[in-house]
């Protein structure tokens, strides 16, 4: 990733549309639901309550996104044990800022917590082409600096999302130019996009995990701003996720991304004059008057929701609502503007933590303080 730095350059790729399952986008929550809304229809009922009566469910390691600039988000309690410093981006001349320093964070159980400098660049593919191509000179300025910045953090994450497909021998040779400069200890860990099959793309599973100490498989963005609606990340989704990279990334250094928000799409109706030419235009007189045409049309607009957000959205009286484990919560609300919410809630969240104990011992979220707090009961660190 995550989540493009300048943090105004970062802050503008948040809001970029990117086709399902290449990105992962920093999101912000939806600002509100519209009052005009049509009565409910009866919910579905949820049977996903005995998900809950489990025991928590234990991982070696939970990582999580924290934004620059929104520490105050982190409280302390969260059963995180790598923290993913978002960001440090790449700016135009192909250099980091060196200068940034990592958060003060509590201790984790006694244990202080790893925090790792996350260096993203999310659609500029001109850029990366340049910085990942070594007869350029820029290939080496950037892994400098980024070896530089790396001595005040326990790790570093490489959250390219705009490699070219050409470019791809080049991503794993600057991967590995990484690695070799980083002190002792240090940990190298890669954001790359989810796929359920091997594609003709930069972002070799294999690969890339020959060289990097952990994996970070951004499994959300099924669907996205532009898209239908759907669910960020559906049970089965994952699933078909999970089953193609346990078979290239080997699971000691495999971490399976979570999504902690999910989208609710607006439909609302555009209604516009238009000046348009008359059919007899052609061939008229200069200064023939056109006519004025009311055209109307419907428009989707898509933000983000925080699953702390959920319990809210579902209880309220005018909200149409239907639960499955597979794709969480539908929401719909009607009236003027109609929205579609899909979300997940706790209980969705955690049959995630159940397939993916199956295959690794390692889960991230995107991004810490847009959770439900209740949800860090259901974790448990193991120590051994």
């Amino acid at each position: 990733m995550k989540k493009i730095l300048f943090v105004s350059l970062i802050l503008a790729a948040m809001t970029a549309s990117v086709p399902s399952g290449l990105s992962a986008q920093p999101l912000d929550r939806i600002d509100s639901i519209p009052a005009d809304t049509i009565e409910p229809t009866s919910p579905g009922k949820s049977d996903a309550e005995s998900v809950r009566s489990q025991s928590p469910v234990q991982f070696r390691e939970v990582w999580g996104y924290l934004m620059r600039d929104c520490e105050k988000s982190f409280k302390g309690d969260e059963q995180v044990t790598d923290v993913c410093y978002f960001c440090c981006g790449v700016s135009r001349s192909g250099r980091v800022n060196v200068n940034v320093n990592p958060p003060s964070l509590p201790d984790l159980n006694g244990k202080r917590r790893r925090i790792h400098i996350v260096i993203a660049d999310l659609r500029n593919t001109k850029l990366m082409r340049r910085v990942l191509d070594s007869s350029t000179g820029a290939r080496g300025l950037l892994v400098g600096d980024i070896v530089e910045l790396s001595k005040k953090f326990d790790g570093v994450q490489i959250d390219f999302e705009a490699v070219a497909s050409r470019d791809g021998s080049n991503f794993v040779e600057f991967l590995g130019e990484i690695k070799s400069g980083l002190e002792p200890g240090k940990v190298l860990s890669v954001a790359l996009p989810p796929k359920t099959r091997k594609v003709n793309d930069a972002y070799d599973y294999a690969a890339i995990s020959a060289v990097a100490d952990r994996i970070y498989i951004m499994a959300y963005d099924q669907h996205w701003s532009k898209s239908k609606p759907g669910p960020v990340a559906s049970l089965s989704w994952c699933k078909s996720i999970m089953a193609y990279a346990k078979t290239e990334i080997p699971a000691d250094r495999l971490v399976m991304g979570i999504p902690l928000y999910g989208r609710s799409w607006k439909e609302t109706k555009v209604t516009k004059r238009v000046r348009v030419k008359n059919k007899q235009a052609k061939g008229a007189k200069s200064g023939k008057p056109g006519r004025t045409v009311v055209v109307t049309k419907r428009i989707k607009k898509s933000k983000s929701v925080k699953t702390e957000h959920i319990d809210d959205l579902i209880s309220r009286k005018n909200a149409s609502k239907e639960y499955s484990p597979e794709t969480g919560y539908r929401i719909r609300f009607g009236g003027k503007s109609k929205v579609t919410v899909y979300c997940d809630d706790i209980n969705a969240i955690m049959e995630k933590f159940l397939f993916y104990r199956e295959f690794t011992d390692s889960i991230g979220f995107w991004r810490l303080g847009m959770e439900s707090r209740d949800m860090w009961k259901e974790i448990e660190i193991r120590t051994n």
